[in-house]
């Protein structure tokens, strides 16, 4: 068994209030987008999915029941403050896609794919130990190009 501990942080894109002038602190979201390591899961990603990390990041096993993680809770509420600058309806306001960040700036986010989701953690990272995970509110991801959406 490999153990990997993963490193899980957040994204939005920076907004700076209506005026354009506010600080971070005051709109709520991180400085450049990215937050600092919020917490961490342990992992063997030559056993584990892309699904599978994405149930260990919503819940954990508390006795003989799984509970929703705090951490996840906190995200659930910051993914309904996000700005939705591209107009998302419906169950898209309420989800997320997972990404990896190989270095310390939002540009290094890459989005794992959808139809990835169902491949093994060591295939789709090349190099576990030197990744973090990013969960991306599907608001700020554009539509057409699956990409971080850069429209603020």
């Amino acid at each position: 068994m490999k153990t990997a501990f993963l490193k899980i942080r957040t994204f939005s894109h920076p907004w700076k209030g209506e005026s354009n002038k506010e600080n971070s602190y005051y709109v709520g979201y991180e400085h450049r987008g990215l937050s600092e390591p919020m917490d961490t899961i342990v992992i063997d990603p030559e056993v584990c999915t892309v699904l599978k990390l994405r149930q260990l990041i919503e819940e954990q096993p508390n006795g003989n029941i799984m509970r929703r993680r705090l951490f996840f809770h906190d995200f659930i509420h910051f993914m309904q403050r996000c700005r939705n600058p591209l107009g998302y309806v419906g169950e898209e306001l309420q989800t997320y896609r997972i990404g990896t960040l190989k270095g310390a700036d939002a540009k290094d986010v890459k989005i794992i794919k959808k139809a990835d989701e169902s491949k093994l953690i060591c295939d789709v990272i090349d190099d576990v130990s030197k990744t973090d995970i990013v969960l991306i509110p599907t608001t700020q991801i554009h539509p057409v190009t699956d990409r971080l959406s850069d429209k603020n």
